[in-house]
């Protein structure tokens, strides 16, 4: 079983999950969100050994009241099955449970590493043995694929597709097949006109290399376009003003705010808002909290996990106390729900927090009581496996950063880009790349003119392998410019912006997907934070950032030159 990796599909918008094997044993886990959706796909990949043939691999879920629903038998001949809830017999209330245990058990092979429980009694289903049901069953999911609603709206760093013109073409305008040709978008048109010359033929052959995120970028653009800002603050009912609350995106595009501390160093009681990003509108919802109050800390962060809809809140500190617990909010039942961990956990305020791989991956923070010392910041790495229901700390490699925190980590594909943050009094601005396939750390050589030392600041990343960075506290005063950091061709630039917010620390920001009205420009929503002198905000920004913007230097040269 050692070459042999088993995937599960709950959502057709998110990626397969590779199941977990626990330490001692053959058996896989995983997690399923309850209610089972309409459909579960589990497939294996990988090198069956000849000793490995005859395996039988059970696949059921577990469910919190004791239920047990067979899902199906994978095999060496049978390595994909689709479960249907319409053609399940078994009685699925889950009595308000929001996670179910997905277990894959092996059986029928000699090999005793092989098998978890001699005693196992093998279940009852239906095994796909002939070429021809393996097939059948392949044909059947991709129709399910290809007819399947989208639900979830992905991040896609192309524009939608927008409606076919009805406008007729002026006669005479073919493609290149003759046909009448499509009208495009204003992004794509611009660099079909571009890779294409004039009375050429095989044209889409040249377009299709040029059509690639990262070269989006390099292609024939308009010149430097200012980026702009504007506040978008609708009427009541808005979240009061805070600054250390968490902000991040969930499934239907909507976005969820948690905790925070407003005037009078007050812990927000108003603390779980949903905004609605395209009508700018917040909502307060119902929360079922069961006495928790989970929500009421700062310094806390937030993750969201598309395969079991919810978002998991970590650390943070409350009144002086300081936290190590994580929560589960489901966001479709509004309910909290404490998460049971097995082992020690780090306790944790003002520390990053990534989900990569379905794991929550925690880097520095403060810890005020001793860990294993008293009053300081780390620099260790910690994952939170929800599967295996324990921490674990990974075995690190390369140029480890300072101990810090209020900085920010923002993951792009593979990789972490950890920025400036402070062991007070002293602030940071070097940058320190973290390889999670890896885990090894790098300290690249970069481009440009960095931000001065700061915390507490702003990030997301943007569009074509970018990082905004707004704001902050360096220490003295809190901060209101805005740079970008371009992780391929690691270079820094300071961006102008017309009409800047008020400067601040402790706010949250997150980049919006791409509309067919946005072409050639990231559109950043940015709330709340405090300006480090008692004052705190709850104002709604959206900024718009250009793929090629005005930078803060040629402004000023710019200016010179009128003055000259």
């Amino acid at each position: 079983m050692k070459n042999i990796k088993i995937y599960c599909i709950t959502d057709l918008q998110c990626s397969p999950v590779c199941l977990n094997r626990r330490e001692g044993s053959s058996n896989l886990y995983g997690r399923v969100p309850l209610p089972l959706p309409e459909q579960v796909v589990v497939f294996a990949l990988g090198e069956w050994a000849n000793k490995e043939k005859k395996l039988k691999l059970n696949v059921i879920v577990e469910i919190g009241n004791g239920t047990v629903v067979p899902l199906g038998i994978l095999t060496n001949k049978s390595r994909c099955l689709v479960w249907e809830k319409s053609r399940s017999k078994v009685n699925l209330d889950t009595n308000g449970a929001s996670l179910g245990k997905l277990v894959v058990e092996v059986h029928g092979d000699t090999d005793q590493s092989l098998i978890t429980d001699e005693n196992s009694e093998n279940i009852n289903m239906p095994e796909l043995t002939k070429e021809e049901d393996l097939e059948e069953t392949s044909s059947t999911m991709q129709d399910e694929n290809e007819n399947t609603p989208q639900f979830f709206e992905t991040m896609s760093p192309l524009p939608k597709k927008v409606k076919k013109s009805k406008k007729r073409q002026p006669p005479g305008e073919l493609d290149s097949e003759g046909s009448k040709s499509k009208k495009q978008t204003t992004r794509l048109r611009s660099i079909k006109e571009f890779c294409t010359p004039k009375n050429s033929k095989g044209s889409s052959d040249i377009c299709a290399n040029v059509l690639t995120q990262k070269n989006i970028l390099e292609t024939k653009m308009p010149g430097p376009k200012m980026s702009y800002c504007k506040d978008v603050s609708g009427r009541a009912p808005n979240p009061t003003s805070r600054w250390g609350s968490s902000l991040c995106m969930f499934h239907n595009n909507k976005a969820v705010l948690i905790g925070g501390q407003g005037d009078k160093q007050q812990l927000n009681k108003d603390a779980v808002w949903v905004l609605d990003p395209c009508t700018r509108r917040w909502k307060y919802p119902t929360v079922t909290n069961d006495g928790l109050k989970v929500e009421y800390r700062m310094g806390h962060t937030a993750v969201y996990d598309p395969m079991i809809r919810g978002v998991y809140v970590y650390g943070g500190s409350k009144n002086c106390k300081w936290f190590n617990d994580v929560h589960f909010l489901d966001v479709d039942e509004w309910k909290w729900q404490l998460v049971k961990v097995n082992g020690k956990a780090p306790t944790r305020a003002y520390h990053s927090s990534t989900l990569y791989r379905h794991e929550l991956w925690v880097f520095g923070g403060v810890y005020p009581r001793p860990d294993p010392h008293p009053d300081g910041c780390s620099n260790d790495i910690h994952i939170f496996s929800p599967v295996l229901e324990n921490w674990y700390s990974p075995i690190v490699t390369g140029e480890k950063p300072l101990a810090r925190s209020g900085h920010s980590a923002t993951l792009i594909n593979d990789r972490l880009v950890v920025f400036g943050g402070w062991d007070a009094p002293i602030p940071y601005n070097d940058l320190y790349i973290l390889d999670m396939s890896t885990v090894d750390w790098s300290k690249p050589d970069v481009l440009g003119t960095p931000p001065i030392p700061r915390s507490w600041h702003a990030s997301c990343s943007l569009s074509n392998n970018r990082i905004l960075i707004h704001g902050g506290y360096d220490g003295n005063n809190a901060l209101a410019d805005a740079h970008i950091f371009n992780l391929d061709t690691l270079s820094w630039m300071e961006i102008a912006m017309d009409l800047t917010p008020l400067a601040r620390t402790g706010h949250q920001c997150l980049c919006l997907p791409y509309y067919h009205e946005n072409q050639e420009e990231d559109e950043v929503l940015m709330f709340g934070g405090g300006d480090n002198d008692g004052n705190f905000f709850n104002d709604l920004y959206s900024i718009c950032i250009s793929f090629n913007p005005v930078t803060h230097t040629s402004k000023l040269e710019a200016k010179l030159m009128e003055i000259e």
